[in-house]
């Protein structure tokens, strides 16, 4: 008995990781990506302003560039998103990764879903 619920646990498992899998991922070309049911964009700015409120506030890290020219704080991709949703210093999780919330947008007023995330494109 103990083997057949080991089993279905496993079955399970697999399922519901094969349904949160999303294969599509934001690019630069695409501009618009849909992920898990939520709109992603992206976006180029200068985040000495971003960098400084979070280093102010106590946020853990360092900015710097991946080799696929995404924006990182820490070990994460600095993500726009509506604070009322994912408040300051979140986690939300992308199609290019795990995100941290340290930014927002005027896009929030119109889709409070959506985030953007930063890159070096």
């Amino acid at each position: 008995m103990k083997k057949w619920g080991v089993l279905i646990i496993v079955i399970t498992l697999c399922i519901t990781f094969a349904y949160r899998v999303d294969a599509s991922v934001l690019t630069k070309k695409g501009g618009v990506n849909y992920y898990e049911g939520r709109k992603e964009t992206w976006y180029n700015l200068d985040m000495s302003n971003i960098v400084k409120k979070a280093k102010r506030i106590g946020v853990p890290g360092d900015y710097w560039v991946s080799e696929d020219g995404l924006k990182m704080y820490g070990e994460f991709i600095i993500v726009a998103a509506d604070f009322n949703l994912h408040p300051y210093g979140s986690i939300v999780i992308t199609s290019r990764g795990i995100g941290r919330v340290l930014d927002t947008g005027a896009f929030t007023q119109t889709n409070p879903e959506q985030v953007d995330i930063a890159v070096n494109w």
